[in-house]
């Protein structure tokens, strides 16, 4: 039996039972998630197959989800396919569809996630198995000239303090200096940053970067402010 899923708003109510239905057509190997985005440091509203990544029903949104509300990507598309996503040392191959409201705003997400590390082991054996000398028909700079590096990833975390410490460290580094040595316009960046990826749509998100960049709440705020002036 999946794992219970919580009461979720109107809009998505009804792709709960797709949850199920995709994770037994796809088998053990694919988790299937439903988001709820009306609450996004508590998402997942349902879940299968969350061994996989270590997730559970009441878990937050990731990275992604939150970009995806932040630059209103949902506007333009159905669903966004394809892309890698990682979570609990596992590699995912992963789809995701929108849920719209009756205002065409994005009020949940059906994730679809499948574990290709099995098929990524296999594609290293075969390679080896098969291996040609680059000096040959199909060399190194011409399988170059034909590879494609995925536009979309996505990290997957079991709880929102492992979502706020990801974003957060991410923001940080761009900077390139310790926090306790950023004058005022670097901490200014780190907010900037964390504002294009969405991290303010969290609860608690600048009692947490305050906490990080040893500033006030009462001064994020202002950060914010100066940024969308």
């Amino acid at each position: 039996m999946w794992e219970n899923a919580l009461k979720p708003n109107r809009a998505i109510e009804k792709y709960v039972p797709l949850v199920d239905f995709i994770a037994i057509m796809l088998g053990d190997n694919c988790e299937v998630v439903l988001h709820d985005l009306t609450n996004p440091e508590a998402s997942i509203v349902a879940i299968r197959n969350g061994q996989l990544s270590g997730r559970r029903v009441g878990g937050p949104s990731t990275d992604l989800v939150l970009k995806v509300m932040q630059d209103k990507i949902y506007k333009d598309r159905d669903y966004i396919v394809n892309y890698k996503a990682s979570g609990k040392f596992t590699t995912f191959r992963s789809s995701s569809y929108f849920i719209r409201d009756d205002q065409d705003e994005i009020t949940g997400m059906l994730c679809v996630n499948i574990n290709i590390e099995p098929y990524v082991k296999t594609k290293e054996l075969l390679n080896s198995m098969a291996f040609i000398s680059q000096d040959l028909a199909y060399g190194a700079e011409a399988m170059q000239d034909h590879a494609v590096e995925p536009p979309v990833k996505e990290q997957l975390h079991e709880n929102v303090d492992d979502l706020f410490a990801t974003l957060i460290t991410e923001a940080v580094d761009t900077i390139g200096i310790i926090t306790d040595r950023m004058k005022s316009d670097e901490k200014l960046d780190v907010i900037r940053h964390l504002l294009d990826k969405g991290f303010f749509q969290l609860k608690g998100a600048v009692k947490e970067v305050a906490k990080v960049l040893e500033i006030s709440e009462p001064t994020v705020y202002r950060y914010l402010n100066k940024i969308k002036e």
